[in-house]
């Protein structure tokens, strides 16, 4: 089990910069906790749902799977349209094991 909190307009752009990156634009940030008993593995995509389908977002910052042990936290950014992001319902986030966690962005 997992539960996420969302970062809009997230300040994190200019510390990945300074750090590493040099990734431009990236206003949203992705926090994913494990809050099960056992590991979870978490691949660097979402996907956004509406009635009419979804959309799905595999640029998320880093890119790779992250695993993480019960109450461990990781991050993922990426550069969001907020025009776009308005346009959805349900944010849903995957783990390795073909598992869906759907959250309302009502909530968020």
């Amino acid at each position: 089990m997992i539960d996420v909190k969302i970062i809009k307009n997230s300040s994190m752009e200019d510390v990945l910069a300074f750090k590493c990156c040099s990734l431009s634009d990236q206003n949203l940030e992705i926090h994913i906790r494990n809050i099960g008993e056992r590991p979870v593995v978490i691949p660097g995509y979402i996907e956004l749902e509406n009635e009419n389908g979804t959309v799905r977002y595999s640029h998320l910052y880093p890119p790779w799977k992250r695993s993480l042990s019960p109450g461990e936290i990781a991050a993922f950014y990426c550069q969001m349209d907020w025009t776009i992001w308005n346009q959805y319902q349900t944010l849903i986030v995957f783990d390795a094991e073909g598992n869906t966690y759907r959250f309302p962005m009502s909530s968020m």
